[in-house]
């Protein structure tokens, strides 16, 4: 099973990491309808809670059920978005059904996923 995991602290470009790596797409995150910064932190984008929170992921919903749940838990808004960063134009195709993000690097560094970053080694011309 999936698990999202959450923190206030978290930044935005830290939880579309880790949608990336689980769910192999991009993410958009607003804060009060606008497109949020990647360094906002989760608490400036409405996530109440004060600790780490694991939330399972029910690859069996559609995307439009997985953002209505997110937003219903968290209070803030995600869409889900192709390897090119524009939004899934199905949103009754379910999370299982997504196709996986390329393995390029994307232009964007908020983008780059986790396994993508690690098997880099560290490598500081990043």
């Amino acid at each position: 099973m999936k698990t999202l995991k959450l923190h206030p602290l978290m930044t935005i470009s830290l939880l579309q990491m880790q949608i990336q790596r689980l769910l192999h797409c991009n993410a958009a995150v607003y804060i009060r309808h606008t497109l949020a910064n990647g360094f906002n932190t989760l608490r400036e984008a409405g996530l109440e809670e004060e600790d780490m929170i694991e939330f399972p992921i029910d690859e069996t919903l559609s995307l439009r059920e997985f953002e209505e749940e997110v937003e219903e838990k968290f209070h803030f808004s995600i869409e889900l978005c192709n390897q090119d960063s524009k939004p899934f134009m199905n949103k009754s195709l379910r999370l299982f059904q997504l196709p996986p993000c390329s393995e390029k690097p994307p232009a964007r560094g908020v983008d780059l996923s986790i396994e993508w970053l690690l098997r880099q080694g560290g490598n500081p011309a990043l």
